[in-house]
């Protein structure tokens, strides 16, 4: 494969061939073995394993690492655990909250490369906050002496309704100052990646899908109670959006559970290369 095509591949959210669905999964989950991807691509495992050599040639799938307390744990010879070269790009994930601003590089194996916080004073701007997370991620891209061509696109999770599809804010949410701003249109022209914008609590729900306690359920529901009242519903394995792409009732808002939830909410826009995400 070219590396115009391996490119195409990570940003790809509906092709049908196999090596486009074993790349889409692998994106989303992080790391697999080939049986799973049979089992969530609903590909065979013949399939699966001839898509897999290609995939391996090219580079873009390599073994993932196991822990040395794994390897003692497991009995007999594990299967092994396959994931997306490291190499292959990196995402970054924001979390625009109440009072801080946190910003996190992940690559495509889901490894955290970065995470940084600003705290801030309550209704900061919107302009406030792109000047603060175009410094993080040069920041973040310097100090791990990654290329800026290496990032894919950038995901934001905020305190406040917003439509998915558009990246536009409803209302203002848990975070006033940003009442009908366009996100995408605003950070994209300044970022010049990718991006995609969402709920916090939507985000945070694919978040408990990837690393917390939903991971192997397709169907619940992600409740934050502090400040306010949030939450998302997940049904077949997707975040259910409402009238204009926004989140069902009740409306969210932000909490500090949900802030806590920054790093895993940003990783997974991220993992999930922002606005590509295969779980929407």
């Amino acid at each position: 494969m070219s590396e115009q095509d391996l490119k195409d591949l990570l940003v790809d959210h509906s092709g049908d061939a196999p090596s486009h669905r074993i790349v889409r999964v692998l994106r989303a989950r992080g790391s697999l073995s080939a049986t799973e991807i049979s089992s969530l691509t609903g590909l065979a495992k013949s399939t699966v394993s001839t898509a897999l050599v290609e995939l391996r040639r090219s580079g873009l799938v390599v073994d993932a690492p196991v822990a040395t307390g794994q390897r003692a744990a497991r009995a007999g010879r594990p299967a092994t655990a396959l994931t997306l070269n490291p190499r292959a790009g990196t995402c970054v994930g924001v979390m625009i909250g109440l009072n801080k601003i946190q910003v996190i590089v992940a690559d495509v194996s889901h490894i955290v490369l970065a995470d940084k916080t600003v705290n801030l004073e309550p209704d900061y701007t919107p302009t406030e906050a792109l000047r603060i997370v175009k410094r993080l991620i040069a920041a973040s891209i310097a100090e791990n002496g990654l290329h800026p061509e290496s990032v894919l696109g950038v995901g934001i999770a905020i305190a406040g309704p917003v439509n998915p599809q558009s990246g536009q804010m409803h209302k203002a949410g848990g975070v006033p100052t940003w009442a009908g701003v366009d996100i995408r249109r605003l950070f994209e022209k300044s970022l010049h990646y990718p991006v995609f914008a969402d709920n916090e609590s939507n985000c945070s729900a694919v978040a408990q899908m990837m690393w917390g306690a939903a991971v192997g359920r397709t169907d619940f529901v992600f409740v934050t109670l502090d400040i306010g009242v949030g939450g998302a519903i997940v049904s077949g394995g997707r975040v259910v959006v409402g009238g204009g792409g926004g989140g069902p009732p009740p409306a969210s808002s932000v909490t500090s559970a949900s802030i806590r939830m920054a790093r895993r909410a940003a990783a997974a826009t991220a993992a999930a290369l922002s606005a590509t995400s295969p779980i929407r």
